[in-house]
């Protein structure tokens, strides 16, 4: 089991982890088939049986990362996942901060987010709270790799 305390307020946890939760449940499922389908090969069997494999892997992961979310104790910015659902986890965090950047951040710049030059006191509050979320997915995924490391 890995175990680690968030540095972050209860506060800021309790009004991201609903929005974050809302925007999870809207986005299952879009993904692993569409974004990640390889060309078509002309092997419709082949094509098939890539897409319902992304499709079930992209469920996994999601299901770890839902269960990270669901955790009590994450809203105490407490961390508690069992090993097995690292990797897992990490992707369906991915993939939700895919969405919240093609979504929610889509007026903000890659460098301007990569550098963490934004100015939160100027965002609309949309783009703010997509912006908070990205950074605490972040967080906890680094948090997670060092952890595995």
């Amino acid at each position: 089991m890995i175990e680690f305390d968030l540095q972050v307020s209860p506060s800021f946890l309790e009004a991201l982890l609903p929005y974050l939760g809302k925007v999870f449940r809207e986005t299952s499922g879009r993904f692993a088939g569409e974004r990640f389908a390889p060309p078509e090969s002309g092997d419709e069997d082949l094509d098939a049986a890539w897409r319902e494999g992304l499709i079930e892997d992209g469920r996994s992961d999601r299901l770890a990362f839902s269960r990270l979310l669901g955790n009590p104790k994450l809203a105490r910015g407490q961390v508690e996942i069992p090993v097995d659902d690292v990797d897992d986890a990490l992707r369906g965090m991915t993939e939700l901060r895919i969405h919240l950047r093609e979504h929610g951040l889509n007026s903000v710049s890659d460098e301007d987010l990569e550098n963490g030059r934004i100015r939160i006191e100027s965002l609309p509050q949309n783009v703010r709270i997509a912006y908070l979320g990205y950074i605490l997915l972040a967080e906890m995924q680094e948090r997670l790799i060092h952890e595995v490391s």
